[in-house]
Order: C-alpha cells, then sequence, then structure tokens
C-alpha cells in the first residue's frame, strides 16, 4: 500500500497561486531542455516538486500547462511590451516604419529570453499539439502590434508572405546565435553585430514597402 498523504480535496488560495506558478516556471524550465517529444507530466511534476496529478487538477492536463506558460512574459513579450510608451508616435508611421520598430524591438525580446530561444529551437525540430498554443500567442501578438497601423502597405506586396520571411529570419538568426558566435562573418554576440542586422531589416522593409 502507497504510503503517500491523499491531496486535500480543499486547497487554501494562496497555496494553490504558489504551486501553479511553480509548474508554470517548471514546465518552460523542462520544456526548453528536453524538448516537446519528451515533455511528460513526470518530468515537470518533479521539477516543480509537487505531485503530478496537480498538472490535471489546475490544467486539465500538460496542454493546460503550456497554454499557461504560453501567455507569461516570460516566455512571449507582450505587444505592450513591444509597443513601448511611444504608441502615439508610432502611429503616425509609415507601414515600413512600423513594420521595421516591430522586428528589430522582437528581435531584442527573444534575444532577452534564453529559455525562449531553446524552446524555438526544439519547435524547428518537432510539432505536435504543444506546439499549438505557443504558436497562437505569437500570432496575436503580432496581430495586436499591428492594429495600431493606420495607413494600408502597397496593395502589390504580398504582406503575409513578407511578415513570415522575416519572422523566420529573425527566428534563425537569434537561435543559431545560442550555438553560433558568427553566422556570413557577422558578430553575434557583439552589440554592433546586432545593430548591422538591425540596419539591414530597416532597409530590407524601406525598399520593400515604400
Amino acid at each position: 500500500m502507497s504510503h503517500l498523504k491523499a491531496l486535500p480535496k480543499v486547497i487554501p488560495i494562496r497555496n494553490k497561486e504558489i504551486t501553479r506558478g511553480r509548474l508554470v516556471q517548471a514546465v518552460g524550465k523542462v520544456l526548453a531542455e528536453v524538448g516537446f517529444q519528451r515533455l511528460g507530466v513526470n518530468l515537470v511534476a518533479r521539477e516543480a516538486g509537487v505531485d503530478k496529478k496537480l498538472i490535471y487538477r489546475y490544467f486539465n492536463g500538460l496542454n493546460g500547462l503550456v497554454a499557461a506558460y504560453a501567455e507569461t512574459v516570460e516566455f512571449w513579450p507582450t505587444a505592450g511590451e513591444l509597443l513601448g510608451d511611444d504608441l502615439a508616435r508610432i502611429r503616425q508611421m509609415a507601414p515600413h516604419a512600423i513594420m521595421s520598430l516591430f522586428f528589430r524591438r522582437y528581435l531584442r525580446a527573444i534575444l532577452n529570453r534564453p529559455q525562449t530561444l531553446e524552446i524555438l529551437a526544439w519547435e524547428g525540430l518537432e510539432r505536435n499539439g504543444l506546439t499549438h498554443a505557443l504558436e497562437e500567442v505569437r500570432v496575436r501578438t503580432s496581430l495586436e502590434f499591428f492594429e495600431i497601423m493606420e495607413q494600408d502597405p502597397p496593395e502589390d506586396v504580398d504582406l503575409t508572405a513578407l511578415v513570415l520571411l522575416m519572422v523566420g529570419a529573425v527566428n534563425f538568426l537569434a537561435v543559431r546565435s545560442r550555438i553560433h558566435s558568427s553566422i556570413g562573418g557577422v558578430d553575434l554576440r557583439s552589440e554592433e553585430g546586432w545593430e548591422r542586422v538591425e540596419r539591414c531589416i530597416d532597409t530590407v522593409l524601406e525598399k520593400t514597402l515604400k
């Protein structure tokens, strides 16, 4: 017979919040370390130091827990973070300038989230039900940011394909910088190197959207 005590049916609200927070933090850490295929409730519960039953009680399972982690600023920047406090000025910008601002701030935001870069690297190798919640948050953040764009981009530009291309390029460089100090002669461990990338972002978007 197991000597483990049964989980209490009623858990104090503060304890519940603390435990939820530990689980959310743990799933991000474990996911960054082992990837989506190996991620499981046992590993997460062990990292959090709680019973795995609480994952089902508080999040209805691993999918719900990953979705909760996706909503944290530790994983992904909010539109508010990317917009900053100069919203009125940004609204007046031309489409190319708004998009350039987004991708430069987006680049810096993910570079400041090493755990997120590890998870993005795993996403490049694996895709399953757990990746959907992470993707949804990213798409929503982008849409919220670009809602402030008051001028329409040129009609002859495939904006969806352009955004896809830019996101792919930014993600690739940010993820690769984890293990490569330099790519194509651009130093990805220095401020000067990233400023070169940012200037290129400005140029590409200005020439494409003007």
